[in-house]
């Protein structure tokens, strides 16, 4: 029996029940599949633009094009909200993150002000976690763990983020190490594939 902090279903199912993340909620998204990822997002992203909320999304194995092509194929008006700053499209998290949570904390208090500022709801952070698996060592798996565990299950922001594994990644990560991520996410979705799950 699943708990009230995880989530399964196919992509469609998961897009409907996306309205019970809570600000503050690090959440740990599992997907199987690029189109299933490209569901969820862009419904996510039309959801909380019309929310009124900051996005930020952090993109590895999609390029900002394709991210942007994504959106707007569900009518999201992109370019007028990248023009003001509402939507923020990043490739390869790595320029984000600057090699450490504590950074990305940092980033986003930068984030959080500007919400403040200019009087939006919140903030929503998207993040592909793909850029940990592109070198095949394990100092790349310590890092991630490192820096998932730096930050909290729960922020004290009214920030909703989104760490997005693909399950192939995922499942190359030892047994503890699973564990040890899912217990530094306050959820856990596990988005199954319609035609194997």
């Amino acid at each position: 029996m699943l708990s009230n902090k995880e989530l399964r279903g196919n992509a469609f199912e998961i897009t409907q029940q996306l309205d019970g993340i809570n600000y503050g909620e690090h959440v740990i998204l599992i997907y199987p599949n690029l189109d299933s990822l490209r569901e969820i997002y862009s419904q996510y992203c039309r959801n909380a633009l019309e929310n009124n909320e900051l996005v930020l999304l952090l993109t590895y194995y999609e390029t900002t094009d394709r991210v942007r092509q994504t959106l707007k194929e569900i009518g999201i008006e992109v370019d007028r909200h990248e023009k003001e700053k509402n939507l923020m499209i990043i490739e390869d998290i790595t320029k984000t993150y600057f090699g450490s949570g504590h950074d990305f904390l940092f980033f986003l208090d930068i984030l959080n002000k500007q919400k403040e500022k200019r009087g939006k709801n919140g903030i929503s952070v998207i993040a592909d976690m793909g850029i940990f698996y592109h070198f095949q060592n394990k100092t790349n798996k310590d890092v991630l763990i490192k820096f998932e565990s730096s930050l909290p299950a729960k922020f004290d922001i009214k920030l909703k983020r989104f760490c997005n594994y693909h399950k192939r990644d995922f499942d190359r990560l030892e047994e503890q190490e699973k564990q040890d991520l899912l217990e530094h996410h306050y959820r856990h979705i596990r988005v199954l594939h319609p035609m194997i799950d």
